[in-house]
């Protein structure tokens, strides 16, 4: 049979394109340059030697030099910016962005072969325990033959939570580490899990073992089914007002990955109940903005007739934030461009459009959790008349933190709760790229009270600029009575 099996990540993935000259500048809003403070500065070349624990959690050997796979360090640095004294989260940002780029891969090679099946091979939709549809993750494919059954089962949300889990504590192996996650391991570990635990096990050796060209340590060997259910064990804080915990939602978006359409992973660290940093990996999120109002197969098409330059940003990235600084970055994916690009990352800042009819707003594509009716009311109301941008999963903050969009509106149906893990990095970095996001009444989003937004005052609005921020507050004070929500 002409059928594929995808067995070990790294035998379907050797290397990547080499990298050509940074793409053109695309249109991104600047502000005048303040100092370098947020900005990842370079190492000096007579720097000292990075103490040994970090050294060792980003691919640098006692010595200084780089181990095989690391590439020269760029730093994050915002010590000395709008937060002026700030405690120094170096360390802390230059893993995370490499974990969730990590991460990002896997998902991409994941959708891939779900989308791409052999020509008789199958896909096929795993249910968790509460019926929203995660893929087996996708599974890949059952082939069947002579009665011999090929089980390719890939699962982004439990291989992604097992492989941030893991590449967290082997880099902080000096600290408790502490992360709260969406994924248990229930489904797993049941009787009826066996194959499908096996195919997550493979999935993230064969992505670990590629671990250090993100500048990242691999396993000195391969997880077993034990290591694995432990990793994602880990991920079991309730979170809270007090210490620092991770907080990780695997794949955000489900029904976008599974249709091969928007979904992002998302990686915050919260300490004493604020959101210090922000990660948010987009691996479909095209650079250019009109590609967002068409499903993403229309726009893999148009790739496929007319090819990005090779080291291109033609779609995929990653942006990152820390509280305080003024200022929020993104990067392309490794997947995508070749190589990981700590050298030329990219500042990205919410749009200047102020008037409402010229504004783009955001919502949610499924309607089970939030009202379009209601949205839509509030839209007319405060003299929107662009057509909503409809997109799966916390891409809508990216698409505002970027300058793609000016409104995100959010208004839960009566007994859904948000959890922190759907909004706690989207947040931070809409914030430090200028923009602005309550709750309805205006306050402040509490991620101190466990895993779920307590406290939300209606539903969450995130602006671009204040003007229209208090514009939309203002429509919901007026509208609210009369909705059915």
């Amino acid at each position: 049979m002409g059928s594929l099996r995808l067995t070990g990540w790294a035998s379907a993935q050797r290397g990547f394109p080499a990298a050509a000259a940074a793409a053109p500048e695309w249109g991104v809003r600047r502000r005048p340059r303040r100092c370098c403070h947020g900005v990842p500065l370079p190492r000096p070349r007579c720097a000292p030697s990075p103490a040994p624990a970090v050294a060792s959690s980003l691919g640098v050997g006692a010595a200084g030099h780089l181990r095989d796979g690391a590439e020269r360090e760029w730093l994050w640095d915002c010590r000395g910016g709008a937060g002026g004294g700030a405690r120094d989260y170096t360390r802390e940002m230059e893993v995370a962005v490499r974990v969730v780029q990590v991460a990002c891969t896997l998902c991409q090679r994941v959708q891939d072969a779900l989308l791409h099946p052999g020509a008789d091979a199958g896909g096929r939709v795993h249910s968790k325990l509460d019926r929203s549809p995660v893929t087996v993750a996708a599974v890949r494919a059952s082939i069947f033959a002579y009665g011999d059954i090929l089980l390719c089962s890939f699962m982004p949300d439990w291989g992604v939570q097992a492989i941030v889990s893991w590449l967290l504590s082997n880099s902080f192996h000096d600290e408790n580490i502490s992360i709260v996650a969406e994924e248990d391991d229930e489904t797993l570990s049941s009787s009826n899990g066996a194959a499908l635990l096996e195919s997550v096990v493979e999935a993230v050796n064969g992505c670990l073992v590629e671990a250090p060209k993100y500048g990242l340590r691999s396993p000195e060997k391969e997880l077993g089914a034990h290591d694995v259910i432990q990793a994602i064990r880990k991920c079991s804080s309730a979170g809270g007002p007090k210490g620092r915990f991770w907080v990780l939602d695997p794949v955000d978006g489900t029904l976008g990955f599974v249709r091969g359409d928007q979904y992002a992973i998302a990686l915050a660290l919260i300490e004493d109940g604020e959101v210090i940093l922000g990660v948010l990996g987009c691996p479909n999120y095209p650079m250019k903005k009109e590609w967002l109002n068409y499903h993403q197969k229309y726009y893999r098409l148009m790739s496929k007739v007319a090819p990005p330059p090779l080291g291109s940003w033609h779609k995929g990235c990653v942006m990152y934030a820390q509280k305080g600084c003024g200022q929020a970055w993104m990067q392309p994916l490794v997947h995508d461009f070749g190589k990981l690009d700590w050298a030329h990352p990219r500042e990205i800042q919410v749009s200047s459009i102020s008037d409402p009819m010229s504004a783009t707003f955001c919502e949610p594509v499924e309607k089970a959790n939030s009202s379009h009716s209601f949205t839509a009311g509030l839209a007319h109301s405060v003299g929107l008349r662009t057509q909503p941008l409809r997109v799966y999963s916390m891409v809508k903050y990216a698409a505002i933190a970027r300058g793609d969009a000016e409104i995100f509106m959010k208004f839960a149906r009566t007994g859904y709760k948000e959890k922190i893990w759907d909004h706690a990095a989207g947040v931070v970095i809409i914030q430090e790229a200028g923009g602005v996001v309550t709750d309805a009444g205006g306050r402040q989003l509490d991620f101190s009270r466990g895993i779920y937004l307590e406290g939300l005052d209606r539903g969450i609005i995130a602006c671009s600029g204040a003007l229209l921020h208090q514009r939309i507050l203002d429509a919901v004070d007026a509208s609210w009575n009369s909705s059915t929500l």
